[in-house]
């Protein structure tokens, strides 16, 4: 019997908000609109309940009037050869040097935008990248301004790589892009964080020049941008930018305003994948790899200032010598299970999943494709992990190999079945194992 209150699909749930799906994809992933997963295949299915998705509204009637413009997706930049031009234009704009804690503004000239207006009913909709070009496109697909690099081309974007929307409240949308610069020849790229306004004015972009000192090596520019998502705390837009070293494993989670000042640094001894902010907008949850572990993390991070460092052991070669002060206020690190040390490990990391009631997810990838195996860990609302659940596809894997004579014992037999040992480490300075029930 069908679950009436249970929306199946992003159809559904968006013909239920009176949204159209790209507006419902992007509350999902920037406002935390509460959306299920199920764990499995190549293109996990999604659900929703209506009564969780009412309760949201109910908080947020401000956030959710009148039509969002979305985010788009890499997906979308595949056929864009024949969209219509634009007339040539030229326009100034300022460079935002991240280097050190604050940073530094520079005003510069000679960037490129074309653009044609077309009237607030045309504004864009989404972004596209062609080449080395970016490229603002309305709700017809038509592109109403195009914006040109001095480089050889623009790298395919992450899954997070966008934001349009009113990043400073002040009633106007901007556009931000999170950018990696390619140069051919040299063979090397660079990030940087582009904003613009609707009619194709650049305001600022930023690129990151830290260099800091681990045990083992200093390491420096260029960082390639990666993960985006715009988040509010303590009244004010924050826009958190991930990025990492071009070749090795140190990687930034970058928080600046809507000017492009920088707030906050986190640095991390292996690549940060993604920020999401809680409900409550009080924290940051982080995840990505640990390499000192060789295992995925999971950090908590004070929303309203999120710097410090990952906790490394003292005279380890991941231990940072000059990163900035301050601690996380949680580090999980996640057990490799029977799967994951059979497998190829996969680097894209674990997915978080909050809810109105101020539960989290954290969807840990036991293997690279195509068939995900997954373990869901829980936590309750004050993030204590109080339980941990393995999907489907994960038994079928581990039946797999034990036909394959890689595991000696039955899924059935399991030893994770009861419990999984998770190092938690908390800012006393303290790593504990805790063993989180299977259920």
């Amino acid at each position: 019997m069908t679950d009436p209150s249970r929306l199946d699909s992003w159809k559904e749930i968006a013909r239920y908000l009176r949204r159209d799906i790209r507006t419902v994809i992007r509350w999902e992933q920037d406002r935390g609109l509460p959306v299920h997963r199920v764990p499995g295949g190549r293109l996990p299915r999604v659900f929703a309940y209506t009564q969780e998705l009412d309760d949201w509204l109910a908080q947020r009637p401000a956030e959710t009037g009148g039509d969002e413009p979305s985010t788009v997706r890499a997906s979308q930049t595949g056929d864009l050869a024949d969209l219509p031009g634009a007339q040539d234009g030229h326009t100034r704009r300022r460079r935002v040097f991240l280097a050190g804690a604050a940073g530094a503004l520079l005003v510069i000239a000679g960037a490129t935008t074309a653009w044609t207006l077309r009237g607030e009913a045309d504004a864009p909709t989404d972004l596209a990248i062609v080449a080395n070009e970016l490229r603002a496109l309305d709700a017809t697909g038509r592109t109403r301004w195009t914006h040109r690099f001095d480089t050889t081309e623009l790298g395919a974007p992450q899954t997070r790589w966008s934001h349009i929307g009113d990043v400073d409240a002040d009633g106007r949308v901007d556009l931000l892009a999170s950018l990696e610069l390619r140069d051919r020849p040299s063979n090397r790229s660079a990030g940087e964080l582009v904003r613009f306004a609707t009619d194709g004015r650049l305001q600022w972009s930023a690129t990151v020049d830290d260099r800091l000192s681990f045990r083992d090596q200093e390491y420096g520019p260029p960082w390639v941008g990666a993960d985006l998502t715009v988040y509010r705390a303590a009244g004010e837009a924050r826009i958190a930018w991930t990025v990492h070293h071009f070749t090795w494993w140190p990687s930034l989670l970058i928080t600046l305003n809507g000017d492009g000042k920088r707030l906050g640094t986190y640095v991390n001894a292996g690549w940060i994948r993604a920020a999401t902010p809680s409900i409550d907008g009080r924290h940051l949850f982080v995840t990505g790899v640990s390499n000192s572990r060789q295992a995925y993390f999971f950090a908590v991070l004070d929303a309203a200032n999120p710097t410090g460092r990952s906790p490394e052991p003292p005279g380890s070669p991941m231990e940072c010598l000059s990163c900035p002060p301050g601690d996380p206020l949680r580090y999980v690190v996640f057990p490799r299970t029977d799967i994951s040390r059979a497998r190829t490990f996969p680097g894209d990391g674990p997915a978080v999943v909050t809810f109105v009631d101020g539960t989290v997810q954290v969807h840990v990838l036991e293997n690279a494709g195509p068939e995900i195996a997954a373990t869901i860990y829980e936590l309750s609302p004050d993030l204590r992990l109080h339980r941990a659940r393995f999907s489907d596809s994960f038994w079928e894997w581990h039946r797999l190999l034990e036909a394959e004579g890689k595991l000696d014992h039955r899924a059935e037999d399991c030893p994770e079945l009861r419990g999984l040992e998770v190092q938690h480490w908390t800012p006393d300075g303290s790593w504990q194992t805790i063993v989180v029930p299977v259920r």
